[in-house]
């Protein structure tokens, strides 16, 4: 298992590194308010679908919503489509925001995220209620493809980091659990690691004490 702890800056993704994630949650609630056609939300996960553009900041949550609503037959409420869209977000381990408390100790650390406003509120409120903080709170600087309007695997997003932080990218660890947002982070020179959430590994595994 490789350790990291001696590379100096580390940038972390939040869906399924630090937050526990499963997005059949949300199909199945999404499924359970009127959106039969499964086969339309992967459709719109594709580039420039209506998830993409959500994460680049491109549709407000109101357009969100309104576009979610035109494949429901139903009368749906913003609360119905915001649980759906939210419950694929479930925990945020303690023992993972420890290792984060540590390592800002001693590292500098960031959060590189696609993510969306909808999402942005619903898992700060959740770290408010259970740890009393907020996800900035963790890091030097978290970055979001909501408010870049840049997503992950597009290199701009990376080298915008870099930039924005006067870091080295031979001296930045990238930490992400999809592959082709890691080789887009070595493609701009940052040291990365694909985590395998799939077997088991987590970031506990990859910083271990001197």
């Amino acid at each position: 298992m490789p350790n990291f702890s001696s590379i100096p800056n580390i940038v972390f993704d939040l869906g399924g590194v630090l937050l526990n994630i499963n997005p059949e949650n949300s199909v199945n609630q999404f499924k359970a308010i009127g959106l039969n056609d499964t086969s339309r939300i992967q459709y719109e996960y594709r580039k420039d679908g209506l998830f993409d553009r959500l994460e680049k900041g491109e549709l407000s949550p109101e357009a969100f919503r309104n576009e979610i609503r035109q494949y429901i037959d139903a009368e749906v409420s913003d609360e119905e489509i915001d649980y759906a869209w939210n419950s694929m977000l479930l925990d945020f381990p303690h023992e993972r925001l420890l290792l984060l408390q540590e390592l800002k100790k001693t590292h500098k650390i960031y959060l590189l995220s696609n993510t969306n406003i909808i999402h942005w509120k619903h898992y700060n409120q959740m770290l408010k209620d259970k740890y009393g903080l907020e996800l900035s709170d963790c890091f030097e600087k978290d970055y979001f493809s909501h408010t870049l309007g840049l997503r992950k695997p597009d290199t701009s997003i990376y080298n915008k980091l870099l930039k924005a932080e006067n870091l080295k990218a031979e001296e930045t660890l990238f930490i992400d659990d999809m592959y082709s947002n890691v080789e887009a982070a070595r493609s701009v020179g940052m040291i990365a690691h694909h985590l395998d959430i799939e077997n088991g590994e987590t970031i506990l595994d990859l910083f271990t004490k001197d």
